[in-house]
Protein backbone atom coordinates (compact mmCIF):
# COMPACT_ATOMS: atom_id res chain seq x y z
CA UNK A 1 0.00 0.00 0.00
CA UNK A 2 1.42 2.96 -1.27
CA UNK A 3 1.40 6.02 1.86
CA UNK A 4 1.26 9.88 1.86
CA UNK A 5 1.70 12.11 4.65
CA UNK A 6 0.01 15.16 5.25
CA UNK A 7 2.14 17.64 6.79
CA UNK A 8 5.51 17.93 8.16
CA UNK A 9 4.56 17.94 11.63
CA UNK A 10 7.30 17.25 14.14
CA UNK A 11 4.95 14.25 15.68
CA UNK A 12 6.39 12.89 11.71
CA UNK A 13 9.95 11.94 13.20
CA UNK A 14 8.69 9.32 15.66
CA UNK A 15 6.47 8.16 12.89
CA UNK A 16 8.76 7.66 9.72
CA UNK A 17 10.94 5.33 11.01
CA UNK A 18 8.11 2.99 10.84
CA UNK A 19 7.47 3.00 7.47
CA UNK A 20 11.28 2.90 7.09
CA UNK A 21 11.02 -0.87 8.54
CA UNK A 22 7.60 -2.11 7.06
CA UNK A 23 7.78 -3.69 3.86
CA UNK A 24 3.64 -3.49 3.47
CA UNK A 25 3.56 0.09 3.64
CA UNK A 26 5.61 2.16 1.00
CA UNK A 27 6.08 6.19 1.89
CA UNK A 28 5.66 7.51 -1.85
CA UNK A 29 5.08 11.65 -0.83
CA UNK A 30 4.71 14.37 1.55
CA UNK A 31 2.67 17.41 1.40
CA UNK A 32 3.10 20.79 2.84
CA UNK A 33 1.31 24.18 2.08
CA UNK A 34 4.92 25.10 1.32
CA UNK A 35 6.36 23.58 -1.85
CA UNK A 36 9.64 24.72 -1.09
CA UNK A 37 9.47 23.01 2.67
CA UNK A 38 7.63 19.95 1.30
CA UNK A 39 10.64 19.41 -1.40
CA UNK A 40 13.02 20.23 1.27
CA UNK A 41 11.39 17.59 4.06
CA UNK A 42 11.18 14.97 1.15
CA UNK A 43 14.75 15.60 0.61
CA UNK A 44 16.01 14.79 4.01
CA UNK A 45 13.90 11.74 4.44
CA UNK A 46 14.11 10.00 1.38
CA UNK A 47 10.21 10.33 0.31
CA UNK A 48 10.01 10.00 -3.45
CA UNK A 49 7.35 12.74 -4.29
CA UNK A 50 7.04 15.91 -2.62
CA UNK A 51 3.14 18.25 -2.88
CA UNK A 52 3.37 22.40 -2.62
CA UNK A 53 -0.53 21.65 -1.07
CA UNK A 54 -2.45 19.16 0.52
CA UNK A 55 -4.78 19.21 -1.85
CA UNK A 56 -2.12 17.93 -4.63
CA UNK A 57 -1.58 15.37 -2.42
CA UNK A 58 -5.59 14.25 -2.43
CA UNK A 59 -5.24 14.18 -6.08
CA UNK A 60 -2.33 11.57 -5.82
CA UNK A 61 -3.22 8.61 -7.73
CA UNK A 62 -0.46 7.00 -6.57
CA UNK A 63 -1.14 6.98 -2.75
CA UNK A 64 -3.59 4.69 -1.08
CA UNK A 65 -3.24 6.08 2.60
CA UNK A 66 -2.97 9.26 4.12
CA UNK A 67 -1.39 9.71 7.46
CA UNK A 68 -2.32 13.02 9.06
CA UNK A 69 -0.73 14.86 11.61
CA UNK A 70 -1.96 18.69 11.19
CA UNK A 71 -3.17 20.43 14.38
CA UNK A 72 -6.51 19.01 16.09
CA UNK A 73 -8.68 21.67 14.75
CA UNK A 74 -7.74 20.56 10.91
CA UNK A 75 -8.43 16.95 11.76
CA UNK A 76 -11.56 16.80 10.85
CA UNK A 77 -12.06 18.98 7.51
CA UNK A 78 -8.50 17.23 6.37
CA UNK A 79 -10.14 13.75 6.96
CA UNK A 80 -13.15 14.36 5.46
CA UNK A 81 -11.45 15.74 2.38
CA UNK A 82 -9.03 12.70 1.98
CA UNK A 83 -12.36 10.26 2.66
CA UNK A 84 -13.90 11.78 -0.03
CA UNK A 85 -10.69 11.39 -2.38
CA UNK A 86 -10.62 7.70 -1.64
CA UNK A 87 -8.00 7.82 0.58
CA UNK A 88 -7.56 5.19 3.39
CA UNK A 89 -7.21 7.73 6.48
CA UNK A 90 -4.94 7.44 9.58
CA UNK A 91 -5.41 10.55 11.56
CA UNK A 92 -3.59 11.77 14.71
CA UNK A 93 -5.23 11.62 17.83
CA UNK A 94 -8.19 13.23 19.37
CA UNK A 95 -9.54 12.29 15.81
CA UNK A 96 -11.39 15.45 16.66
CA UNK A 97 -12.61 18.00 19.09
CA UNK A 98 -16.25 16.45 18.90
CA UNK A 99 -17.45 12.76 19.12
CA UNK A 100 -20.25 14.02 16.98
CA UNK A 101 -18.29 15.13 13.89
CA UNK A 102 -16.17 11.94 14.40
CA UNK A 103 -19.10 9.81 14.16
CA UNK A 104 -19.79 11.59 10.85
CA UNK A 105 -16.32 11.01 9.65
CA UNK A 106 -16.77 6.96 10.25
CA UNK A 107 -20.04 6.79 8.34
CA UNK A 108 -18.55 8.75 5.46
CA UNK A 109 -15.67 6.16 5.75
CA UNK A 110 -18.36 3.09 5.58
CA UNK A 111 -19.96 4.68 2.86
CA UNK A 112 -16.94 5.18 0.85
CA UNK A 113 -15.47 1.20 1.54
CA UNK A 114 -12.45 3.40 3.21
CA UNK A 115 -10.81 2.63 6.95
CA UNK A 116 -10.46 5.18 9.22
CA UNK A 117 -8.51 5.11 12.30
CA UNK A 118 -7.52 7.23 15.30
CA UNK A 119 -3.51 6.63 15.60
CA UNK A 120 -3.03 6.07 19.60
CA UNK A 121 0.03 4.09 18.75
CA UNK A 122 0.49 2.66 22.20
CA UNK A 123 -2.74 0.63 22.02
CA UNK A 124 -0.76 -1.58 19.21
CA UNK A 125 2.17 -2.49 21.83
CA UNK A 126 2.50 -5.87 23.56
CA UNK A 127 2.62 -4.63 26.69
CA UNK A 128 -0.61 -2.58 26.38
CA UNK A 129 -2.20 -5.59 25.17
CA UNK A 130 -0.53 -7.57 28.10
CA UNK A 131 -1.83 -5.06 30.67
CA UNK A 132 -5.20 -5.31 30.03
CA UNK A 133 -5.25 -9.04 29.79
CA UNK A 134 -3.72 -9.14 33.20
CA UNK A 135 -6.23 -7.18 34.74
CA UNK A 136 -9.58 -9.28 32.57
CA UNK A 137 -7.71 -12.22 33.78
CA UNK A 138 -8.06 -11.09 37.41
CA UNK A 139 -4.70 -11.11 38.32
CA UNK A 140 -5.08 -7.86 40.75
CA UNK A 141 -8.57 -9.12 41.77
CA UNK A 142 -11.35 -7.05 41.04
CA UNK A 143 -10.05 -3.27 39.60
CA UNK A 144 -10.82 -0.72 42.13
CA UNK A 145 -8.73 2.50 41.01
CA UNK A 146 -6.54 2.87 38.05
CA UNK A 147 -4.61 5.79 38.35
CA UNK A 148 -2.50 7.22 35.30
CA UNK A 149 -0.82 10.62 34.67
CA UNK A 150 1.37 12.10 31.49
CA UNK A 151 3.02 15.36 32.05
CA UNK A 152 5.52 17.39 29.68
CA UNK A 153 6.92 21.38 29.27
CA UNK A 154 5.91 23.15 26.33
CA UNK A 155 8.96 25.25 25.32
CA UNK A 156 7.33 28.44 24.04
CA UNK A 157 3.67 28.45 24.69
CA UNK A 158 3.86 31.56 22.32
CA UNK A 159 3.96 30.02 19.20
CA UNK A 160 2.82 25.62 20.58
CA UNK A 161 0.11 24.86 18.66
CA UNK A 162 -0.84 23.16 21.82
CA UNK A 163 -1.84 26.96 23.27
CA UNK A 164 -4.41 27.43 20.62
CA UNK A 165 -8.16 27.67 21.26
CA UNK A 166 -8.89 27.80 17.68
CA UNK A 167 -6.20 24.50 16.94
CA UNK A 168 -8.22 22.84 19.31
CA UNK A 169 -5.33 22.81 21.99
CA UNK A 170 -4.59 21.94 25.71
CA UNK A 171 -3.25 19.38 28.16
CA UNK A 172 -6.06 17.45 27.99
CA UNK A 173 -6.63 16.82 24.18
CA UNK A 174 -2.97 16.48 24.03
CA UNK A 175 -1.80 13.93 26.54
CA UNK A 176 -4.79 13.47 29.24
CA UNK A 177 -6.52 11.60 26.40
CA UNK A 178 -4.06 8.64 26.95
CA UNK A 179 -5.13 8.63 30.55
CA UNK A 180 -8.48 8.23 29.35
CA UNK A 181 -8.02 5.77 26.62
CA UNK A 182 -6.19 3.78 28.81
CA UNK A 183 -8.76 4.04 31.76
CA UNK A 184 -11.59 3.22 29.56
CA UNK A 185 -9.54 0.10 27.45
CA UNK A 186 -8.61 -1.35 31.03
CA UNK A 187 -12.29 -1.16 32.62
CA UNK A 188 -13.61 -1.83 29.36
CA UNK A 189 -16.10 0.99 28.84
CA UNK A 190 -17.38 4.26 29.41
CA UNK A 191 -17.67 5.98 32.73
CA UNK A 192 -21.53 6.61 34.20
CA UNK A 193 -19.96 9.67 36.66
CA UNK A 194 -17.21 12.39 35.72
CA UNK A 195 -15.53 15.10 37.68
CA UNK A 196 -12.63 17.45 36.60
CA UNK A 197 -10.73 20.75 36.76
CA UNK A 198 -8.79 22.65 34.78
CA UNK A 199 -5.78 25.51 35.40
CA UNK A 200 -6.24 27.98 31.79
CA UNK A 201 -3.16 29.37 30.28
CA UNK A 202 -3.43 33.23 28.83
CA UNK A 203 -4.62 31.75 25.84
CA UNK A 204 -8.03 30.27 27.33
CA UNK A 205 -6.32 26.63 27.35
CA UNK A 206 -5.99 23.96 29.71
CA UNK A 207 -2.41 23.58 30.54
CA UNK A 208 -3.34 21.46 34.03
CA UNK A 209 -6.48 18.95 33.53
CA UNK A 210 -7.16 16.85 36.32
CA UNK A 211 -10.30 14.27 36.26
CA UNK A 212 -12.07 11.15 37.92
CA UNK A 213 -14.00 8.84 36.34
CA UNK A 214 -16.30 6.27 37.79
CA UNK A 215 -17.45 3.18 35.96
CA UNK A 216 -20.70 1.34 36.73
CA UNK A 217 -18.93 -2.24 37.98
CA UNK A 218 -17.84 0.50 40.97
CA UNK A 219 -14.21 1.52 39.92
CA UNK A 220 -12.59 4.89 39.60
CA UNK A 221 -9.94 6.44 37.48
CA UNK A 222 -8.09 9.15 38.65
CA UNK A 223 -5.33 10.96 36.07
CA UNK A 224 -3.88 14.52 35.92
CA UNK A 225 -1.92 15.85 32.72
CA UNK A 226 -0.54 19.30 31.87
CA UNK A 227 2.14 21.62 29.74
CA UNK A 228 4.34 23.14 32.13
CA UNK A 229 6.18 20.50 34.48
CA UNK A 230 9.13 18.32 33.47
CA UNK A 231 8.37 14.52 31.96
CA UNK A 232 6.35 12.51 34.16
CA UNK A 233 4.36 9.52 33.55
CA UNK A 234 2.74 6.24 34.55
CA UNK A 235 -0.01 4.37 34.90
CA UNK A 236 -1.20 1.91 37.92
CA UNK A 237 -3.98 -0.21 38.78
CA UNK A 238 -5.23 -1.32 42.21
CA UNK A 239 -7.35 -4.02 42.45
CA UNK A 240 -8.55 -5.88 45.67
CA UNK A 241 -6.11 -8.61 45.72
CA UNK A 242 -2.71 -6.90 44.30
CA UNK A 243 -1.22 -3.99 41.90
CA UNK A 244 -0.28 -3.79 38.30
CA UNK A 245 2.04 -0.30 37.59
CA UNK A 246 3.04 0.27 34.18
CA UNK A 247 6.23 2.53 34.34
CA UNK A 248 6.17 3.93 30.60
CA UNK A 249 2.20 3.52 28.97
CA UNK A 250 2.54 5.91 26.19
CA UNK A 251 6.07 5.41 25.41
CA UNK A 252 5.85 1.13 25.52
CA UNK A 253 8.59 0.66 23.05
CA UNK A 254 10.86 2.55 25.41
CA UNK A 255 13.00 1.16 28.53
CA UNK A 256 11.97 -0.74 30.75
CA UNK A 257 9.46 -2.38 28.81
CA UNK A 258 7.95 -4.34 31.79
CA UNK A 259 5.34 -4.37 33.86
CA UNK A 260 4.90 -4.84 37.70
CA UNK A 261 2.56 -7.20 39.30
CA UNK A 262 2.24 -7.36 43.20
CA UNK A 263 0.09 -9.15 45.39
CA UNK A 264 1.08 -11.43 48.49
CA UNK A 265 3.65 -8.47 49.19
CA UNK A 266 5.63 -10.11 46.61
CA UNK A 267 6.69 -8.17 43.22
CA UNK A 268 7.13 -9.89 40.12
CA UNK A 269 8.60 -7.93 36.77
CA UNK A 270 6.38 -9.36 33.82
CA UNK A 271 8.66 -8.40 30.59
CA UNK A 272 6.63 -6.43 28.13
CA UNK A 273 9.24 -6.71 24.82
CA UNK A 274 7.62 -5.22 21.32
CA UNK A 275 8.63 -3.47 18.37
CA UNK A 276 8.58 0.13 17.80
CA UNK A 277 4.71 1.53 18.66
CA UNK A 278 4.91 3.50 15.40
CA UNK A 279 5.74 0.48 12.90
CA UNK A 280 3.22 -1.65 15.20
CA UNK A 281 0.15 0.75 14.37
CA UNK A 282 1.45 1.54 10.43
CA UNK A 283 1.53 -2.52 10.11
CA UNK A 284 -1.84 -2.86 11.40
CA UNK A 285 -3.25 -0.02 9.69
CA UNK A 286 -2.08 -1.11 6.42
CA UNK A 287 -3.45 -4.51 6.55
CA UNK A 288 -6.82 -3.46 7.38
CA UNK A 289 -6.68 -1.16 4.28
CA UNK A 290 -5.38 -4.08 2.50
CA UNK A 291 -9.11 -5.94 3.68
CA UNK A 292 -6.14 -8.13 5.39
CA UNK A 293 -7.16 -7.34 9.13
CA UNK A 294 -9.68 -4.71 11.65
CA UNK A 295 -8.06 -1.37 13.10
CA UNK A 296 -7.45 -2.37 16.21
CA UNK A 297 -8.44 0.92 17.80
CA UNK A 298 -12.14 0.91 16.36
CA UNK A 299 -14.39 3.48 15.78
CA UNK A 300 -16.37 2.67 19.09
CA UNK A 301 -13.54 2.96 21.39
CA UNK A 302 -12.71 6.20 19.32
CA UNK A 303 -16.46 7.12 19.90
CA UNK A 304 -16.18 6.21 23.61
CA UNK A 305 -12.99 8.45 24.42
CA UNK A 306 -14.14 11.55 22.71
CA UNK A 307 -17.48 11.77 24.40
CA UNK A 308 -15.68 10.79 27.57
CA UNK A 309 -13.32 13.62 26.97
CA UNK A 310 -16.46 16.26 25.86
CA UNK A 311 -18.17 15.11 29.41
CA UNK A 312 -15.12 15.79 31.27
CA UNK A 313 -14.31 19.31 29.58
CA UNK A 314 -17.99 20.27 30.72
CA UNK A 315 -17.54 18.65 34.44
CA UNK A 316 -14.39 20.82 34.58
CA UNK A 317 -16.25 24.48 33.60
CA UNK A 318 -14.86 24.37 29.85
CA UNK A 319 -17.07 24.71 26.67
CA UNK A 320 -19.01 26.68 28.83
CA UNK A 321 -22.09 27.87 25.66
CA UNK A 322 -21.85 23.85 25.65
CA UNK A 323 -22.90 23.44 28.97
CA UNK A 324 -25.24 25.71 29.31
CA UNK A 325 -27.26 24.53 25.89
CA UNK A 326 -27.13 20.70 28.24
CA UNK A 327 -28.14 21.88 31.36
CA UNK A 328 -32.00 21.84 31.85
CA UNK A 329 -34.05 25.04 32.94
CA UNK A 330 -34.01 25.95 36.37
CA UNK A 331 -37.35 24.73 38.51
CA UNK A 332 -39.66 28.15 38.71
Amino acid sequence: MHWGVLSTAAINDLVLPGFAQSERADLQAVASRDRARAESYAGRHGIPRAHGSYEDLLADPEVDCLYISLPNGLHGEWTRRALEAGKHVLCEKPLTPSSQEAASLFALAEERGRVLMEAFMYRHHPQTLRAEELVREGAVGTPEIVRSWFHFTVEDPGSDIRYSEELAGGALRDVGCYCVSFSNYLLGGAPDQVTAMAHLSESGVDELFAGSMHYPGGAIATFDCGMKAPVDIGLTVLGSEGSLHVPTPWYPHQPPMKLILSRDDRSEEIPAQGDDSYFLEIENFTAAAAGDGEPRVTAVETLRNLETIERLRLAAGLDRQKRASADPEPAT
